[in-house]
């Protein structure tokens, strides 16, 4: 139990530094969106790409792992479904629930899966980050496109598939397990490059979070709030297990992936439901419920599984 502890509250430690920063250190909103555009278009896909390109995967367990979270991913999503009519929630609310209920914060994640199970969990962790990646954006877009139908983004198939793929996260994923499936790893000179610039991902990543979060947002709609923390916290980690086991699944190939349903919701969901109009409000203030929550529930879960 320590070393869960121990492994997960400095994570947690960064992100509240975010917070005080941004309350007490004179940062300014606009500094925090420049952060946060350069996490989520440089610093982030880097790291990607360099943990995914060197990763020692295992490749007959990757289908199990990736389907199993993909599944939890979309039954996660589905189950707030039925909650938008018994709410009485408008499409740009419900929207925010929706895609609250299945974003997974990367940042921590691979914080977490490195503190608590060491490079061991690369493989696995490089698997689950590219099943994550890809399903959530490509699902988060999906949501906004088919309630919200926002003037000026592509609809149908094609479109939504056009514009997932110009996300940079995905981007990166793909790239790396391209380099990873034929051996290639990190290139030279620029490998090095993209290894250095990583580095500063997690950390950066961390405050950027802690300054999206917002304790006065939480105090507004409660009751979606709640929905979407069960979504996230409690019915995407239950199916994800039930599936890995059903699959076989056991150790790291087992455990990675449910650490990963288990996570706060994305702080990029914050960026999207403001680029994409939704409710940008609610959707801080679900941000800010599920990293308070995932205190408890995210270590309660790592030891029951481990």
């Amino acid at each position: 139990m320590s070393l869960v502890f121990s492994a997960i509250t400095p994570i947690f430690l960064l992100v509240a530094l975010g917070a005080v920063l941004k309350a007490k250190a004179g940062f300014s909103d606009e500094s925090w969106t420049m952060i946060e555009k350069l996490t989520f278009n440089g610093l982030f896909p880097a790291l990607l790409f360099v943990k995914i390109a060197e990763s020692n995967v295992h490749w007959p367990t990757a289908l199990p792992i990736a389907t199993a979270i993909v599944i939890g991913i979309h039954l996660a999503a589905a189950a707030s479904i039925p909650f938008r009519s018994l709410l009485k929630l408008n499409p740009e609310k419900f929207v925010a629930v929706f895609q609250g209920g299945f974003r997974s914060n990367a940042y921590v994640g691979i914080a977490v899966v490195l503190g608590v199970l060491g490079d061991d969990a690369a493989g696995p962790m490089a698997v689950s980050m590219l099943a994550v990646g890809v399903t959530i954006n490509f699902l988060g877009v999906v949501g906004h496109l088919y309630w919200l139908k926002t003037p000026g983004q592509n609809t149908g198939v094609r479109g939504v598939a056009i514009d997932s793929v110009k996300n940079p996260l995905i981007q990166a994923c793909l790239l790396g397990a391209v380099f990873n499936a034929v051996g290639w790893g990190l290139p030279p000179i620029i490998g090095p490059a993209l290894n250095l610039l990583s580095q500063a991902a997690l950390p950066m990543g961390l405050m950027a979070v802690g300054a999206g979060l917002s304790l006065s947002a939480v105090r507004g709609d409660m009751m979606p709030v709640a929905l979407s923390c069960a979504c996230k916290l409690l019915i995407q980690p239950l199916v994800t297990f039930g599936f890995c086991i059903l699959f076989g699944l056991s150790g790291l190939a087992l455990i990675v992936p449910v650490i990963f349903a288990a996570l706060p919701t994305s702080s990029t969901s914050y960026v999207v439901s403001r680029r994409m109009g939704s409710d940008a409000q609610l959707m801080a203030a679900i941000v800010t419920a599920t990293h308070l929550a995932a205190i408890i529930t995210l270590p309660i879960i790592i030891l029951a599984i481990t």
